[in-house]
């Protein structure tokens, strides 16, 4: 379930090289260490590669980032289940020049891939709180969407043709991925649904674990989506009813100038979508993901 780390950890003792400022690689702790130069020629940090894991070494603090998934399995379109995870935190505290359980989180991302239709899933995706989607660009041509916050991102893409474009694989069936990328940490410390991430030693807790899927979960709930409704069965004013809530900036534009208006259009729309709505298909997704976040929590 997880993906994209950061963790940070102050060290106690810097290599010499690094108090000397030396502007040459050197080995420390079994890294390459590579020096970063400012504009004026002087080395400002220090980084070091671990598979697909960014080291990074400025001051006494050192940074890790990148995909603890494809750390562990090469991909991050496979399965990664809660012990896989406690595997592929105990390999990199054993590579690592310090214990990596008392690092501090600054971002994580958590995910989960399903078999889908990924178009037929995007497609009903029309805002989230109030936020229209950008398109996710590969080769100039939209395979995703994502929503972007102050707190945390939220987006959904085409696994295969995101594998295919970075790795040349070609995956036998159309995979669908689901993520949050939380990028401060403290929206998970903060509020009466805390979930109290700190340190790695959090990351591998059995219930916070469980906690950050169900916020997965609650996350793809949240997105406003198109309703599945047959127009021969609603009236014109339903009919127009219907097009304003598709419209993100004219329901925005509604919403703040004409607020009353607003709820009485929002009751009236959300009568009209549980009586026609067909919602058949996002059950088929939520299920899909409950699905393989509780294969991920389990074994």
């Amino acid at each position: 379930m997880y993906d994209t780390i950061k963790i940070v950890h102050q060290l106690n003792q810097l290599p010499m090289e690094v108090m000397e400022e030396i502007t040459k690689p050197f080995e420390w702790k079994g890294f390459i260490w590579k020096p970063i130069f400012n504009k004026l020629g002087e080395p400002t940090a220090y980084y070091a590669e671990l598979e697909n894991l960014y080291l990074n070494l400025r001051g006494c603090e050192i940074t890790v980032t990148n995909s603890l998934h494809k750390f562990y399995m090469g991909n991050n379109y496979e399965s990664f289940t809660y012990s896989q995870v406690l595997e592929a935190f105990d390999k990199l505290n054993n590579l690592l020049p310090f214990n990596i359980y008392t690092a501090a989180v600054k971002k994580i991302a958590i995910g989960a891939v399903i078999q889908e239709d990924c178009n037929q899933v995007l497609n009903t995706w029309l805002s989230f709180i109030n936020k229209i989607p950008f398109p996710m660009l590969s080769r100039n041509k939209p395979y995703g969407l994502k929503y972007f916050l102050t707190d945390y991102a939220v987006k959904g893409y085409n696994k295969t043709t995101e594998v295919k474009h970075h790795t040349n694989i070609n995956l036998n069936s159309e995979l669908f991925r689901f993520e949050v990328e939380i990028k401060r940490i403290n929206n998970l410390n903060n509020g009466k649904d805390k979930i109290g991430i700190h340190t790695v030693q959090d990351l591998i807790d059995p219930i916070k674990y469980q906690k950050l899927a169900s916020l997965l979960i609650d996350k793809y709930q949240k997105i406003a989506k198109k309703p599945s409704i047959n127009l021969n069965n609603t009236s014109i004013k339903e009919k127009r009813l219907i097009a304003v809530f598709k419209d993100i900036e004219v329901l925005n534009s509604i919403k703040k100038n004409h607020p009353d208006s607003y709820k009485k259009d929002r009751k009236e729309y959300k009568c009209l979508t549980n009586k026609f709505d067909d919602s058949s298909f996002q059950n088929q997704v939520i299920n899909k993901l409950n699905q393989q976040i509780l294969f991920s929590i389990n074994n």
